[in-house]
């Protein structure tokens, strides 16, 4: 699924000739069309212009041009378009939050974060001759530009301070990060693994008994494995956390009951028998686990609390939609 963001996130500049005020690339759609109201947050109306100036760059981008015209993409296009209605209304929202709570950002912060972003595009293309000129391959002048930037970078600082607002009550008990570290021990867990993948068990335990006396695993694997897809690699796996669902169970247990430097036994699955080995056992602690627990609790708390508060901000402040004017 194209999942839709304010263009200033995206980065590409590219994209902002579709959406420039003035830009000749840009298909005018009768006024009547592109003033529908197609959402209203409390007095603030949001249009299908509003809604379309967002979501055709990305349509076109991959859809191409002509994408209106493609009557196999409706679906996509609806999609999209409510895609970008549901962002704007969260953005109407937020700077109404924003007012109410007295966070408005400044004419000069939003100026200076401006200019930095600028500054790091400029960076990006090599100096302002290489922006310039991505500018014009764009069809776009640096007001132009600068509008687009402003407007999404006023709704950026707004949702910064309105979320440092509602976040501010989030803590993380220790229980709350013992009781993680407990239910996701296996998380912890992780090893450096290779195996030797052989279809015939009788095969894979004389293959086995030559690793555990001594012949190198890496040259065994790249002469009998049957995994075409890591043999050239010596068998190598990488590192593989315990709590992987990436491998299929008879793997995975088998890799959990090695130590340090082990060698399995031929471990039976559906694919044949898996000759493991593992290296660089790792288990933390509690204690070496700690900040990450309670970074993953933060950002689980605040996702759960700004998700709740715009559901209720929705209702604060009568929040209509319209999708079948989309």
């Amino acid at each position: 699924m194209i999942k839709i963001k304010r263009i200033i996130a995206a980065g590409a500049l590219s994209i902002f000739a579709f959406s420039a005020v003035g830009c000749e690339m840009i298909q005018r759609t009768p006024e009547s069309i592109k003033n529908t109201v197609v959402a209203k947050v409390g007095d603030v109306k949001i249009t299908k212009g509003d809604v379309d100036e967002i979501a055709d760059p990305y349509l076109k981008q991959y859809y191409g041009e002509d994408y209106a015209s493609n009557t196999q993409l409706s679906d996509a296009i609806k999609e999209m378009r409510t895609q970008a209605l549901n962002l704007l209304v969260e953005e109407k929202i937020i700077l109404k939050k924003a007012e109410e709570l007295g966070v408005t950002p400044t004419q000069e912060e939003i100026d200076e974060e401006v200019q930095k972003y600028i500054d790091s595009m400029k960076t990006n293309y090599g100096g302002d001759e290489g922006f310039n000129s991505a500018l014009e391959s764009a069809g776009m002048t640096l007001d132009e530009f600068k509008t687009n930037v402003t407007s999404s970078m006023k709704s950026q600082l707004a949702t910064t301070k309105v979320t440092e607002e509602i976040f501010k009550d989030v803590s993380i008990t220790d229980e709350e990060i013992g009781t993680y570290y407990e239910e996701n021990k296996e998380g912890f867990s992780e090893a450096n693994v290779s195996h030797i993948l052989i279809s015939d068990e009788t095969k894979a335990k004389e293959v086995r008994e030559r690793a555990v006396n001594g012949e190198d695993f890496a040259t065994l694997a790249k002469e009998l494995s049957e995994d075409t897809g890591t043999k050239e690699a010596g068998g190598s796996l990488g590192v593989v956390k315990y709590n992987s669902t990436q491998y299929v169970q008879e793997f995975m247990d088998g890799l959990k009951a090695l130590k340090e430097g082990e060698i399995s036994e031929p471990v039976k699955s559906q694919f044949g028998y898996h000759i493991i080995k593992a290296t660089d056992v790792k288990n933390k602690t509690l204690e070496e686990s700690k900040d990450t627990i309670k970074t993953t609790l933060e950002n689980e708390k605040k996702n759960e609390v700004y998700k709740n508060s715009i559901e209720q901000w929705k209702k604060d402040y009568k929040v209509k939609t319209y999708e079948d004017k989309l």
